[in-house]
């Protein structure tokens, strides 16, 4: 029996498979969200529209920053709500659920979630990034089958307390064994990834190493059923390599 591994399982669940979205004629303004983007003591405005027949979905945003410039910029196919174990665990700066928006004093970060189905994939993942009162869009995974790599995102937080905003994430696993010596769940190796939010936006590796050693395990970039890990069933224990032989449940 395989057991699909953290909460993520009850958010998954509850999501619709995804699909190709359909689309209307028009666009329709879906909210309306007033904020001091860039730090000026001013109202910025972002709105969220949509083309789309359903409702829990849109495919357009529009970023303007008082006194500069405006920005829009659409979905390869679809946006959602924002993932309810993320918001649980992450401050929303603004009072929706259509988005998640932080910023410091060097810049604001949008973050924008397609739908994940049940099995674990994600239509696509969005990430916005507002520096020196420009606005681009510096991350939008998605494959050309239309899924994104993004199946559980983690935080994004000042990781070296520089004003830089870092997007963390992994990927979905499942547990397949047992220790019951050590009170610990055995499942494949999935990563964390750090991608530190700025115009390029790219996988810091040194970053992400040091991540997975203090929160988690580190066995290299990369996905790796083969390489098991012991997931100790007692939360104040981090997970570690486990290299012994189990029962598989």
């Amino acid at each position: 029996m395989k057991i699909i591994l953290s909460v993520l399982l009850v958010s998954i669940c509850l999501s619709v498979f995804a699909q190709k979205a359909k689309t209307k004629a028009h666009y329709r303004t879906i909210r309306t969200i007033l904020t001091d983007i860039n730090n000026d003591n001013k109202p910025d405005t972002i709105i969220l529209s949509s083309s789309l027949t359903e409702k829990s979905l849109f495919n357009r945003i529009t970023i303007s920053i008082s006194g500069f410039k405006k920005q829009t910029f659409h979905a390869k196919d679809s946006w959602t709500t924002v993932d309810k174990w993320f918001l649980d665990s992450n401050k929303n700066a603004v009072n929706t659920k259509l988005l998640f928006f932080k910023k410091t004093y060097t810049h604001a970060v949008i973050l924008l979630f397609g739908v994940i189905d049940g099995a674990g994939y994600r239509g696509e993942f969005s990430v916005i990034n507002i520096e020196n009162n420009n606005i681009k869009m510096v991350f939008d995974h998605a494959d050309p089958g239309g899924v994104s790599d993004v199946e559980a995102p983690t935080t994004l937080t000042d990781l070296e307390r520089n004003g830089r905003l870092c997007f963390i994430y992994r990927g979905i696993g499942e547990l397949d064994g047992y220790d019951a010596k050590l009170n610990g769940d055995i499942g494949s190796y999935i990563p964390y990834f750090v991608f530190p939010v700025n115009d390029t936006c790219r996988l810091n590796k040194p970053l992400t190493k040091k991540y997975n050693e203090d929160h988690y395990a580190f066995a290299g970039f990369n996905y790796d059923e083969k390489v098991r890990i012991l997931y100790p069933r007692n939360k104040n224990k981090k997970p570690r390599v486990y290299k012994k032989k189990y029962t598989v449940l």
